[in-house]
């Protein structure tokens, strides 16, 4: 990843203050040295999540989610490092200069290449579709949608045409090599071994990511059209994942919606739908990239609405699909409405046939989320009938019984009431009794759940000999909490321990970054030293874990010596459960014999 200086880092980041960031996001309350909230990354309703203002680092003791605060813009705003860095700069001012710059990472370097691949794909697709003879069929497709001149520039849109490797051969004399245009889902490689284009005959949708880079594509074809062997060609073709494109953590037109400034977000189903509202003059309307929306995409439409919208299709997939989204939406902490849009099959056909007004009339009529669901059941059951309305009010007590908000379900409880002539009494009960059960019912994820993922996580790839125990991550996290206070102790405990008697990858670097700033007397820079984890999550989450560690202990000096043995003990322990050879056996009892003598002697000619 490409590092500003060391010195430009922390002048970014000391003029921001990651409680203020935070906060735009967060709830937090001050809670002794730390502020607390409700962790963003997963749900729970006692907050859990923490963050140091003074290290400039967050963690939750209940998921595991660290990191430092370039990482929590990261997670937040779903950017890369480079653009998280320029987004603290732009909040304080900052010009961060090229010379400023390091020298970027081998994965660094494979991203910007990507980047600039797709943003010559897009011109190139853009150009196709305005050639003469090339893009003409493309063309009259857009004029037919009613898509104007204007809406086309707006969103990029092109022509890929119907050649065998037009693509490929075009970024071929640009300097690409064919692989890295595979690399970058703009190219496949045949089974001869030859390399064709991914997009073929297809109008070109470029998917822009909130920074205003093209991280991939949106392909459709403009008529019905069947393979050789007579399989029909899906209507749409995304770019498949690459390090750039997440399509799960992504939104088509987000990098137009921010910008709208509308309190809330609408949700569309495709991009054809997200386009037509946008030319419409409606402009904070974004859509999922081919795929139900997920827990991300409900968190990254949150930071720019306070509601979201959901326009999707009316007949049954649509409509389940605005069930799965009002869930989602609600797990990530979230209110959303549903606009009906009765008599066409999507917002493109509807804003066609009944204008603009006409859809601005159903945002204005969207239904709150709830009601919509219960207007669902409602619609199921004839309440005129006793059956009815016993069943009615079975489903809507499920409903109710699954919001937080006790204002809302005493609003529709009486809603409920009223429309039976059950008496609200009665629905309460059956609210209280399912409520009641769910709890009973609900699986609670502990602490000792998500340690048992990071064991697993960390033994996936282990063989039996080198297998750890809790007990060996416990003692190595207590270690790393006594070496990352006292460059006294550090240096002790490398006298006997060294960086590769730790457990897995991120302890043994992280291990060697905090004995070479003890090596070199200076004082730990918990926030550079995370810098390197930086694009790995679980690592980032077990590095920056061992900084929140505040235990104290009576001697640390005994506690250190306690945790190394602990350590080195049941590795010898791993191994020997794993030995089948008697000579291996008798090999590991002597190491087991030495690490005992040894020690006796840590320590000693030394103050302790």
């Amino acid at each position: 990843m490409p590092f500003v200086s060391d010195d430009l880092y922390n002048e970014i980041c000391m003029a921001n203050d990651i409680v203020d960031y935070a906060s735009s996001f967060l709830s937090l309350k001050k809670s002794g040295r730390s502020y607390m909230a409700c962790c963003p990354f997963h749900n729970e309703k006692t907050p859990s999540f923490h963050i140091d203002r003074d290290k400039q680092l967050f963690h939750c003791f209940g998921c595991g989610a660290s990191g430092n605060f370039v990482q929590l813009v990261m997670r937040l705003e779903s950017l890369d490092y480079r653009d998280a860095i320029r987004l603290l700069a732009e909040r304080a001012n900052i010009t961060i200069p090229e010379s400023g710059i390091r020298q970027s990472s081998e994965l660094s370097k494979k991203k910007d290449e990507i980047y600039e691949m797709n943003r010559i794909a897009a011109r190139y697709f853009y150009d196709c579709l305005m050639k003469q003879g090339v893009g003409d069929k493309a063309r009259a497709y857009f004029a037919g949608r009613k898509l104007s001149r204007e809406t086309i520039i707006k969103f990029g849109l092109g022509y890929a045409p119907d050649e065998f490797d037009a693509l490929v051969r075009y970024l071929t004399e640009k300097g690409y090599k064919s692989e890295d245009m595979v690399e970058a889902g703009l190219a496949i490689k045949t089974k001869n071994g030859k390399f064709m284009d991914k997009f073929r005959d297809r109008v070109m949708f470029p998917i822009i990511n909130v920074r205003g880079k093209v991280i991939g594509f949106g392909g459709r074809i403009m008529a019905e059209k069947t393979t050789p062997d007579g399989r029909k060609l899906a209507k749409y073709l995304n770019t498949a994942e690459t390090i750039v494109f997440d399509k799960g953590s992504n939104l088509f037109a987000l990098n137009l919606a921010k910008s709208s400034n509308a309190p809330d977000l609408i949700l569309c189903e495709g991009y054809m739908d997200v386009i037509s509202v946008h030319q419409a003059g409606i402009k904070n309307c974004v859509a999922t990239l081919g795929t139900a929306i997920t827990d991300m995409q409900a968190k990254l439409m949150l930071r720019y609405g306070r509601e979201i919208l959901i326009c999707y299709d009316m007949d049954e997939a649509g409509t389940k699909a605005a069930l799965r989204a009002i869930d989602i939406i609600a797990a990530a902490g979230g209110k959303s409405r549903i606009i009906r849009i009765s008599g066409a099959k999507d917002p493109d056909e509807y804003i066609r046939k009944y204008g603009v007004s006409g859809f601005k009339k159903a945002i204005e009529k969207a239904l709150p989320s709830t009601e919509f669901r219960l207007s669902l059941v409602k619609g199921k059951y004839n309440i005129a009938d006793t059956d009815g309305k016993i069943r009615f009010v079975e489903e809507a007590a499920e409903i109710l019984a699954g919001l937080d908000d006790p204002v809302e379900v005493e609003a529709y409880i009486k809603r409920t009431s009223a429309d039976t002539g059950i008496s609200a009494q009665s629905i309460f009960g059956k609210y209280t009794e399912i409520r009641n059960s769910a709890r009973r019912r609900a699986p609670v994820r502990t602490k000792e759940d998500f340690k048992k993922r990071e064991i697993n996580l960390i033994n996936r790839e282990k063989p039996p000999e080198k297998r750890v125990t809790s007990a060996v991550l416990e003692a190595e996290k207590r270690l790393f909490s006594i070496i990352a206070r006292s460059r006294r102790l550090c240096i002790k405990a490398f006298e006997i321990i060294s960086p590769d008697d730790f457990s897995n990858d991120t302890y043994k670097l992280l291990a060697k970054r905090i004995k070479e700033y003890a090596d070199s007397g200076k004082n730990i820079d918990e926030s550079l030293i995370l810098n390197e984890f930086s694009g790995d999550a679980a690592a980032e989450n077990m590095a920056a874990a061992v900084f929140f560690n505040t235990e104290e202990y009576s001697d640390d000096t005994k506690t250190l010596y306690d945790l190394i043995y602990t350590i080195k003990n049941n590795k010898l322990k791993a191994r020997m459960n794993a030995a089948s050879e008697l000579k291996e056996i008798s090999e590991i009892m002597k190491e087991q014999e030495k690490l005992e003598q040894d020690r006796k002697q840590w320590g000693k000619g030394s103050q302790a």
